[in-house]
């Protein structure tokens, strides 16, 4: 457990969430449950509505925050008064164009869907049934838990096509990469 920082992860929807809580329940990231900002995965695209929530609290640790995103775009700018509480920069993990991505890569179709021209979410939804529900936090969540090492490939494959961008596979800790190339 890291002493002086809390960890804020911060993701904008159910299947986000999902993926995120399954890599914790495996101990895949560099931190632990333990570690977050009352030890949970935060669900606000609003920098007011999380300070307001979160750092409205006084608190003896810096909060380190990264944020699970798909849109380069989205705006999260914190007030002077809550900057302090918070290490800066703020970091974006990029899941672009969707989360959903990662399914694709599971099923390793990136070349299918780029063809497609459709939205991740509408192309799994069309070709694959082995995810009822793609933005469903249940079903996201059992079917990456249930293909654990699977998750940890497709999250390898898209950091290395998008190497550019920060992404969810920086915050995964050596141990589980290590298990992922040596299978």
């Amino acid at each position: 457990m890291m002493s002086n920082v809390l960890i804020a992860i911060i993701v904008e929807g159910n299947a986000e969430q999902a993926i995120v809580d399954v890599l914790l329940k495996h101990h895949a990231l560099i931190y632990g449950r333990e570690d977050l900002l009352q030890e949970e995965v935060i669900r606000t695209r609003s920098a007011s509505s999380f300070s307001k929530k979160y750092l409205n609290k006084s608190m003896n640790k810096m909060v380190r925050i990264y944020r699970v995103l798909d849109s380069k775009t989205e705006n999260f700018k914190l007030s002077k008064v809550y900057q302090k509480k918070v290490e800066l920069p703020i970091n974006n993990l990029y899941t672009t164009p969707e989360i959903e991505i990662l399914f694709i890569l599971y099923h390793d179709d990136i070349n299918k869907y780029k063809r497609s021209k459709l939205k991740p979410s509408s192309f799994v939804k069309q070709n694959y049934s082995d995810l009822a529900k793609v933005k469903s936090y249940k079903d996201v969540f059992d079917f990456w838990d249930n293909h654990f090492l699977e998750l940890i490939q497709a999250l390898k494959k898209y950091k290395s096509s998008n190497s550019d961008n920060n992404a969810l596979y920086d915050i995964i800790n050596e141990d589980t990469k290590r298990k992922v190339s040596n299978k």
